[in-house]
């Protein structure tokens, strides 16, 4: 994403990685087509449209007027809508050490996101209309509903069939939105638009298409909410990426993890 919003808008990236990954899974899975049955098509759609390609809008317009930060931990509400989602329309219920492990996650999330350099120095401030964090929780009430939607209407289908024909729902949408963005006149006038591009490619190729294949499986073999608690992982990851891309960790990065990995290991613990 980094390296694609340097030639394209946020709206164009998310709508490019959703169009990309729907056609890299059409070619991979074009034989899991002939699975498709009409019974499922609402709950592949809200899999399709509430699980990848609206949040993909949603975030963006919520960074374009927020600091980073606190949209990623906006993100990181994801468990906590699972759960709750879960137990108001899907008949699932959490126990005291999952909420535990939810509550401990979002705290570790805090940890690593917070820039406490900053803040111990009193130079943080968050700056932007904070109005705009209500569509980043709206998208991550969007992935609560989408995960529990999988886990209980779609067990009968492979994560490979479920990744391609959800995806397949939302294409025509996102490569419609695309092409009426704009992005062929960033083609024509960005010398570094093609490179940048395949940046994007990569994202929906491997973050959109392989990462959702295998995430589409954790659900259907663990539960929804241990599998909606990788979210917490996503900025430990990030830090990584960033670290090889010449970035700094800091001691709150490493404090964070710990307990982002302690939130993870609660959320899967029996009681």
């Amino acid at each position: 994403m980094k390296r694609g919003l340097t030639s394209f808008t946020y709206t164009q990236v998310g709508t490019l990685r959703v169009s990309i990954a729907a056609l890299f899974m059409s070619v991979i899975g074009f034989r899991h087509f002939k699975l498709f049955e009409r019974k499922d098509l609402v709950s592949l759609a809200i899999v399709g449209f509430l699980g990848n390609a609206i949040p993909y809008v949603l975030f963006p317009l919520a960074v374009n007027h927020l600091d980073s930060g606190v949209v990623g931990i906006i993100n990181s509400l994801v468990p906590l809508f699972t759960v709750l989602i879960g137990g108001w329309f899907f008949g699932q219920k959490a126990t005291g050490t999952q909420w535990q492990g939810v509550a401990v996650g979002l705290l570790g999330a805090v940890l690593l996101i917070l820039p406490f350099e900053e803040i111990l120095n009193g130079g943080f401030a968050i700056e932007g209309e904070l109005a705009y964090g209500f569509f980043g929780v709206l998208a991550t009430m969007m992935y609560g509903t989408s995960v529990n939607t999988l886990k209980t209407n779609l067990p009968h289908l492979k994560a490979l069939t479920i990744t391609t024909l959800s995806l397949a729902t939302a294409a025509p949408f996102t490569i419609a939105f695309s092409l009426l963005s704009g992005v062929t006149e960033v083609f024509k006038t960005d010398p570094n638009a093609w490179t940048n591009f395949g940046y994007i490619a990569v994202l929906g190729i491997l973050g959109s298409g392989i990462a959702v294949i295998i995430f589409n499986r954790l659900i259907q073999i663990t539960t929804a909410l241990f599998s909606s608690s990788v979210t917490y992982a996503i900025p430990v990851v990030a830090i990584l990426w960033g670290i090889w891309d010449g970035e700094h960790i800091l001691w709150n990065h490493l404090l964070g993890l710990g307990v982002i990995i302690t939130g993870i290991y609660l959320v899967n613990r029996r009681n």
